[in-house]
This record gives C-alpha cells, structure tokens and sequence, in this order.
C-alpha cells in the first residue's frame, strides 16, 4: 500500500474531522443508505435456488445488481469526500475476466 495509503488516509480524516454540519448530514445519509445496501446483499441470496415459480422470475443477476448498486453509493461518498475510493471498489465500469 506504501505512502499512497497513508495520503488517502490522511486527506479521509481531515476531512471527516472538518465537515460542515450540512456536509455532516449528507455523509451520515449515504452512509446510512449505504448500509442498508449491505444488508441487502446477502439478502438477495436467498432466492438463488429458483428461477421461477407461478408468475414470479427470478433475477439472476440480482446480487451482481445489488453489490454495483452498492460499490456506485460507495463511490458517490468517496466523491463526496473527496477522496479516492479504496482498492475494493476498483474502477468504475472496468470488470475483469479470468
């Protein structure tokens, strides 16, 4: 991670430490959306031995919906900070094969 963490990590505590009470506000709110979205993740699990039953289709690909949705609230946050989102959240649209 070297010195490029450390400048991430410095320039995410100053600026949680220096938030405006409006800049407050909005962090706690994406922050509580956001965990939210967490908790739906494996929530989605739950209906993966089906595809279909009566009227109802299953999304297959409603976990991978749900974590984009997820990281996309991450990476607003990040932005909203102002800092770089981290190593987990990869680039945005980049997905890779192997």
């Amino acid at each position: 991670m070297g010195w490029r963490f450390f400048t991430a990590y410095g320039a995410l505590e100053y600026r949680i430490n220096n938030l405006s009470p409006n800049e407050e506000a909005v962090t706690l709110t994406y922050v509580a959306t956001i965990s939210q979205l967490e908790v739906a993740v494996p929530m989605a699990t739950e209906n993966l031995d089906s595809d279909g039953a009566a009227g109802w289709r299953h999304n297959r690909y409603e976990v991978a919906d749900r974590f984009r949705l997820l990281d996309s609230w991450r990476r607003r946050l990040c932005a909203f900070l102002g800092v770089p989102p981290g190593e987990g959240l990869g680039q945005a649209g980049v997905t890779w094969v192997v």
